[in-house]
Formats: structure tokens, sequence, C-alpha cells
């Protein structure tokens, strides 16, 4: 895979085109990578996450940069979130077409070919010895001075990328004092003994050639309007409330303490020990009745069905790929998952969703406020909007809402 100064010279290239600020652009570059030195009680510290791996791609690299695409395209006006797609495509090209010029499999086993016709077996000489070499040219090639390494020294620098936990980017233990200290050229540095220079700019320019195509082909995927439906994960997909119910008489059980019969709050400590306990449990309740067909019919006529649930990345161990695999497992089928996000109803309104569905009558009524259709799952007697506690129902609610939004355009 590409290394952080490849990283950063692909962006250089990359960026003739357009003109970013390039102290942003070459940390937004560089910051997927930064997951290696997340200390794991910190929080996110998951490569599938910081790269968008797919689960559901059984072949080959499972990057999904079109994912990072559709979740912040509103925000690649901020050069660091634009380096940080370019990472994630040069990733993908590099995995795809680069790496095997400079790596084979010899009876069985995979080694890296030398320039003077031999091999060599292990990837830690590679990748901490060897690999240092050819960055170091790059980094002396193109320019690339040293980074600053805390926040605070960064001019405009903004992200809330949920997939991604700074404390690894930052400081004397972050990728980018990491960058400084060992990629930094020096005098008396020795050429590498797998890569010529001439051929790695070679292949830097044919990345930042393919890259460029890429963010064009994106560019016009998302200039072509589809229908977008958000769709709620826990108590609308998934039978969540169900569990918790099972889990919180189990709780009480065993912990004869605690009153069963007061009112808990979010904050009081019976109820975050509760959750403490049983949170992983409770992350994987069954699949409602018909999701799968009416999810599949929304699909097949060429709606966008994404999942959303504002579940915290940093609370569950490797959440994303867990459900992925789950849903994979249940035959439930979508385009994108989304994780994390701070507020439903900003998330909705940023992203140009059309319609929602969700079990929460605060998340209908909010999303309604940004002028996003909702269809209720659930009955609530209050409530005069679309709702429904069948699933068989939802394809027809959806695309009765869609002939009416025609309709007003019409007027």
């Amino acid at each position: 895979m590409p290394s952080a100064r490849i990283h950063e010279a692909v962006a250089k290239e990359v960026n003739k085109d357009y003109n970013y600020d390039e102290l942003l652009l070459r940390i937004g570059t560089v910051a997927p990578d930064c997951w290696r030195n997340v200390e794991n009680e910190n929080g996110v510290k998951d490569k599938y996450l910081t790269h968008f791996w797919d689960f559901r791609v059984k072949q080959g690299q499972a990057n999904d940069y079109e994912e990072f695409y559709f979740k912040y395209y509103n925000f690649l006006t901020n050069p660091f979130y634009f380096g940080y797609l370019v990472h994630l495509i040069t990733d993908q090209y590099w995995k795809t077409f680069i790496d095997q010029k400079y790596e084979t499999i010899v009876n069985g086993e995979r080694m890296f070919k030398l320039k003077d016709g031999s091999y060599h077996d292990d990837k830690n000489w590679w990748g901490y010895f060897d690999s240092l070499k050819i960055q170091k040219q790059i980094a002396k090639l193109y320019k690339l001075d040293k980074l600053p390494i805390e926040k605070s020294d960064i001019p405009n620098f903004s992200c809330s990328i949920d997939e991604l936990n700074l404390s690894g980017l930052f400081g004397l233990n972050g990728t980018l004092n990491y960058i400084n200290t060992s990629l930094s050229p020096s005098q008396n540095d020795e050429e590498s003994q797998i890569y010529d220079i001439n051929e790695i700019t070679n292949d830097i320019k044919i990345t930042s050639f393919f890259v460029k195509s890429e963010l064009q082909r994106l560019k016009n995927i998302s200039e072509t309007k589809k229908i977008k439906v958000a769709v709620d994960i826990d108590d609308t997909i998934l039978c969540t409330k169900e569990l918790e119910n099972y889990y919180w008489n189990e709780f009480i059980r065993n912990h004869p303490e605690i009153d069963s019969n007061k009112n808990y709050h979010w904050g009081d400590e019976e109820l975050s020990l509760f959750w403490q306990t049983y949170r992983e449990q409770m992350a994987f309740g069954e699949i409602k009745p018909s999701v799968q067909e009416s999810l599949n019919k929304l699909l097949n006529i060429g709606i966008q069905v994404d999942l959303l649930s504002a579940r915290p990345l940093n609370k569950y161990v490797s959440l994303k790929k867990r459900l992925v695999e789950y849903f994979e497992e249940k035959d439930v089928n979508y385009t994108y998952m989304n994780l994390g996000f701070y507020s439903k109803a900003e998330f909705l309104k940023n992203h140009d969703y059309d319609i929602l569905i969700d079990n929460e009558l605060r998340h209908v009524n909010s999303a309604k406020l940004v002028g996003v259709d909702s269809i209720l799952f659930g009955y609530n007697s209050s409530y005069s909007g679309y709702q429904t506690e069948d699933w068989k129902e939802i394809p027809l609610l959806v695309d009765e809402i869609i002939k009416k939004r025609k309709v007003q355009k019409t007027l």
C-alpha cells in the first residue's frame, strides 16, 4: 500500500487542478492512517473504519471511497476532507494496479522484488526500513516540509469525521510527528533496494490522473438526482427494545439493590451501569418481519436506501463491521450505512434525503422541519402523518410520498 509520502505527493499532483491550502491537504491525506497511533481505550481504532471498507465485497480491497464521498461531499471544500478522500482513492488504485509490480508470490510466500532481481520475504524489513528510504527521497523531491503536530498550530483546521479519532494524528505520539521524525530527508540517506525514484514518480503521476478521473465520476453521480430514503436501524429494522427489556430484567435480578420501580433517566448511575454491562448484547436484535422484502422492492426501482443510526462508534467493538456482517447474514440489503453522527435531522438535511423511516416521533417531527417527508414506524394516535406497524406497507407509503412530491412540483 502507498506510504505517507506517496499520499502527500499524489495529493500535491492532484492539487495542481484545485489549488487547495496545501498544508491542510497534506494533513488530510495522511489522516486515515492515524488509526495506528490511537490507544485502544480512546475510541475509534479500526483501519476498516477510517478506510471505509465495505465487507460486502469479498474479493480484493474493500475500500469504498464512494461511501466517504456521499457522506461528506458537503465538506469537500475543506482541504482536510478533500485530502482524506484522495488518500482513499489512492489506496484503492495502488492496491489494484501498483503493488503487484513490487510484490509477488514465490513458492507460496509473499515476496518483495528487489531492483537487483532478488527477493525479500520480510515485510517488516520493507515496511520499517527500506520503505523509509524511498519516502525520504519523495519528501525531498516534492519539497514536503515538516508538519505542525498540534491542532492548535494549524490555521483553519476543522474535522468532524465520525470514523476518525484525531488523538492518533496529533501530539508527540501522533502520525504527524512520526512523519516529521522518521520520513524527513537528510544528507546521508540511502537509496531504496526495491523502488526506483523515477519509476515511483511515474506511479505517482499515473495515480493522480486516476484520482482526478474518479473525482469527476463521483461528481457526475452526485449530480444525478435519485430518491434517497433513510432508514433508522434500532426498533425500525431491528427488534432492539425487546432485547433491552430482556437484559434489564436480568440486570435487576443480578442487582437486587436497584429499585426496579424507579423511572431512570440518562445520566443516572444505575442506567449507566446497565448499558456498560449489556451494550454489546443489545446491539443485534432480530430483524423485523418483511424488512428484507420491502427494502429489496425499494432498491429494485432505483431508490437509494441508506441505513442510519446514532450509536456512538467509540462505545462498541467494531460496530460497523459487525452490523454489516449481521445484515448480510440476514439478507438485509441497502446502499450505505451511516453511524455515529450527532444530529439526525442535520444529517438528513445536509445529505438531501427525501424520506425518513423511523420509529421515534421526535426524529420524524424534526425531519419534517428540515423538509424531509417521514414515515413513523409504529403507531401514535396523536400523529396524523404517514405511519405503519407493518413493513409490507412501507413500499406503498414511499410510492405515495414520491407521487405527492411530483404533484407538488408541478403546481
